[in-house]
């Protein structure tokens, strides 16, 4: 997932992962990891879009309270894994 803010007359875009899942009641919920923002949708598109705007919405609060330097700095130092587990039942 890409995402793209202003922040003081520069653009950035951000890579970052979602994660869908879909949901026994229908429709599919969306995660981002990175963020710990998480929104749905009916398809897995419209879960996207929702995701996309929900972490546009969590940056620009950030922004607004002085807090982007934070997020861009955990961003920059973290890497995010993803692998497979088992588990047993």
């Amino acid at each position: 997932m890409f995402l793209k803010f202003q922040t003081e007359e520069v653009i950035m875009i951000m890579q970052l992962t979602a994660i869908f899942k879909e949901e026994k009641e229908g429709g599919y919920s969306a995660y981002c990891s990175e963020l710990g923002v998480a929104s749905q949708g009916e398809t897995v598109e419209e879960a996207k879009k929702n995701l996309i705007e929900a972490c546009e919405l969590y940056i620009e609060s950030a922004k607004e309270l002085g807090m982007i330097k934070d997020i861009k700095e955990e961003l920059s130092t973290n890497s995010v894994l993803n692998g497979v587990i088992s588990v047993s039942v």
